[in-house]
């Protein structure tokens, strides 16, 4: 759950459809000052007067028209190998370090201070970290939070009573069968609606309690061994707990075959249900079983209309689980649930139980340590109070105002481009446009602060602290059902490590936390900002347009814009780039795909003009554009290298294989070998770079996209 849902007035659960700038990212971090540190290096650019000092990580004895990626970032590809837990390291994972070092010394600090204004981000911080650290605490609390649950499914004696159980606990948020929550309507993006969607199964992917291959039948005697040992922890003998665990499994089958359609059809429900927005009215018809009156009055809705359904077979079938199941067997099943939930923030054992299932037997071979546990529930359900200290200490109005100052630029720059575009119908650059005026932008951090109103946090326990959280995200969403949808809402974490596209919500997001060296950093140049962060938004501005922001119109309906003959002729202009991608070898017989990754290596090349063509345009002195600086490099210069230094990255042998088998993006390695040789500034800065060099373009192999 994104814990800027309810401050923002909105979901948790919101499913983005995005087109990322991902540069095979993960994240870690330089020191700020690593694209303003001087380094001493030898060797001499060729042709290029310079001085002995370059910008970090370069080799200038190298010919930036045969690699301009290793030109840039050779010292930096030998300093930083790929670490053994990990497939690749790039900047993405630089800047990921140290963002996570910083929140981290803001939580310590923040749970040092005991005498912080109670609801504030200092004291929600503090107080939670502390409780989930206090593992004598925790384990004097136990279950105590959850026994009224507990107490409550034991005391069920019929049907009826077990549907009203399940329903209390879908209300707090607790999810035995299914999530409640408030989103968008995808049929009315506008307006928030309460909606529902499959919930959570102890195996955490569903084929995996069908399949019969021997790792799928290693999981589900994981699972049961699991179940079995946790239900005797709490005073089970064997016997009855090897039974629960059965049960258990059986019922999550039953659930995990109906996400996956495998038991949809029934004989007495011939009508076709799809997903979409029922009417509350309808629900006792079209999905018995559920106690719908129980479940709204709990999450003090009772007044409700609408509900989406994501999944409504899956729905009914849940109905059916509740129908057919003998009442015993969903007391069972239900106590896992409450017991499953609790795990990982109740006592030390059961922290320990749970970990060592997820962590050691189905994933990386050891447990997680316990902060950086902590620290990642943190970022999920606390993520706003977070990023407001984050804020106040690393990222200023002014860096804000920096920021947003290169984005109007290369927006404008946009418009003047699109207007001018050959292979575009005026009908088309129309629409092209509107959606310019329509589009969002979230760099930095919101206007305003959202706060966690009646919200409490305090130095009890974990446990009680994730009940308080997830009852106030669960019934406080279900509030604004119904209400408008707030287009200026925060579904990212102004503290999060990335950069997006958001294709149905028509806006481009790039907060704070990803708006540090070597993405953005406004203590230094236009033209190195220009190079990284400019090109980064002027990539995903291209998104917006381009074909897969072809198929939303400015209000965000699902639709195609684009005609036929747009479509080829956008083809016919990036027939270069397609020839040029599909010639790049990256491997002994290993070749990229130049069709499969169109869509990001045009956008590559359109950000990079896009912010090019914004650089040139914010200088009153571009007479002094070719005069070499401090580092040796001109401004021109140092815009090119600064988009490579942004792609900086290694990748292990095997997944270089992979990636380029089934990724959009091009390994970042070839991005940077290959787009900037379409464009004629590119030579006009590195005047030395000539059709000798195996990477130089003729004129007429250079792609005219954007």
């Amino acid at each position: 759950m994104n814990s800027n849902t309810i401050i923002f007035q909105n979901t948790s659960r919101e499913k983005h459809s995005v087109i990322t700038i991902r540069m095979m990212s993960h994240s870690t971090v330089v020191p700020v000052s690593v694209l303003i540190t001087i380094l001493v290096l030898t060797g001499p650019v060729l042709g290029t007067p310079i001085s002995t000092a370059t910008p970090p990580g370069m080799n200038l004895s190298i010919d930036p028209g045969e690699d301009f990626f290793s030109y840039a970032n050779y010292h930096w590809i030998a300093d930083h190998p790929v670490p053994e837990d990990q497939k690749f390291y790039t900047a993405f994972e630089e800047v990921k370090e140290l963002v996570d070092s910083r929140v981290r010394t803001l939580v310590e600090e923040a749970a040092s201070d005991y005498d912080a204004e109670k609801g504030t981000p200092r004291q929600l911080l503090g107080s939670f970290y502390r409780a989930a650290l206090n593992d004598e605490s925790n384990a004097r609390t136990g279950l105590t939070p959850v026994q009224d649950e507990l107490e409550e499914i034991a005391q069920a004696s019929d049907r009826s009573e077990i549907r009203i159980v399940t329903s209390n606990l879908t209300a707090r948020g607790l999810d035995p069968f299914f999530i409640l929550y408030i989103d968008e309507n995808p049929e009315k993006r506008k307006e928030l609606i309460a909606t529902i969607e499959t919930g959570d199964f102890t195996i955490r992917f569903p084929p995996f309690y069908e399949l019969e291959f021997d790792e799928a039948i290693r999981v589900q005697n994981l699972m049961k061994e699991y179940v079995t040992t946790t239900f005797m922890e709490q005073g089970m003998d064997r016997e009855k707990a090897l039974h629960a665990a059965d049960v258990v499994f059986r019922i999550e089958r039953r659930m995990a075959q109906a996400e996956m359609g495998m038991n949809t059809s029934h004989a007495n429900s011939s009508e076709e249900l799809k997903a979409g927005t029922y009417q509350v009215a309808d629900l006792r018809t079209l999905f018995p079983g559920i106690s719908w009156d129980a479940l709204l009055e709990r999450s003090g809705r009772p007044d409700l209309q609408e509900i989406y359904i994501m999944n409504p077979h899956y729905l009914r079938e849940v109905g059916r689980i509740l129908s057919s199941e003998p009442v015993e067997d969903l007391k069972l099943f239900l106590t896992w649930r409450v017991l499953q939930y609790a795990a990982p923030y109740a006592t030390p054992e059961m922290q320990e139980r749970y970990y060592e299932f997820y962590d050691v037997k189905l994933s990386k071979g050891e447990i997680t340590p316990q902060k950086d546990r902590i620290f990642g529930i943190m970022n999920l359900y606390l993520g706003n109070p977070i990023a407001h200290l984050y804020v106040d200490r690393y990222f200023s109005a002014s860096d804000k105002a920096k920021a947003e100052e290169i984005v109007r630029n290369i927006r404008e720059v946009m418009r003047e481009r699109v207007q001018n575009l050959s292979w575009m119908s005026q009908e088309t650059k129309d629409i092209a446009l509107l959606k310019m005026d329509y589009l969002k932008e979230q760099a930095g951090y919101p206007e305003e602060w959202g706060q966690y109103r009646n919200l409490t946090i305090e130095d009890t326990s974990y446990l009680e602290n994730m009940l308080a959280l997830t009852e106030y995200f669960t019934n406080g969403s279900l509030q604004l059902s119904g209400e408008p949808s707030d287009p200026d809402v925060w579904y990212v974490s102004p503290h999060g490590v990335e950069a997006h596209y958001d294709l149905v919500h028509n806006r481009i997001i790039a907060p704070a936390g990803f708006l540090n060296p070597p993405f953005f950093d406004p203590k230094i140049d236009d033209a190195w900002n220009y190079g990284s962060f400019g090109w980064v938004y002027g990539h995903e501005l291209i998104h917006m347009i381009d074909i897969g922001g072809q198929q939303y119109h400015p209000d965000g309906k699902k639709e195609n814009w684009w005609t036929d003959s747009d479509a080829n002729e956008y083809f016919h202009a990036a027939w270069p780039l397609i020839v040029q991608v599909n010639s790049t070898q990256v491997q002994d017989n290993l070749t990229l795909n130049g069709t499969q990754m169109l869509i990001e290596s045009s956008a590559d090349l359109g950000g990079l003009t896009l912010a090019y063509n914004a650089f040139l345009k914010s200088r009153s002195d571009p007479d002094t554009l070719d005069i070499p600086g401090i580092d040796g490099l001109t401004d021109r210069q140092r815009f090119f290298v600064a988009f490579a230094q942004a792609m900086r990255g290694n990748i292990t042998d095997e997944n270089l294989r992979n990636v380029t088998a089934t990724e959009d993006h091009p390994w970042n390695k070839f991005r940077v070998n290959t787009i900037p040789y379409h464009l004629d500034a590119f030579y006009e800065a590195f005047p030395d770079i000539n059709p000798g060099d195996s990477l130089y373009l003729n004129e007429t192999e250079r792609a005219r996209l954007w």
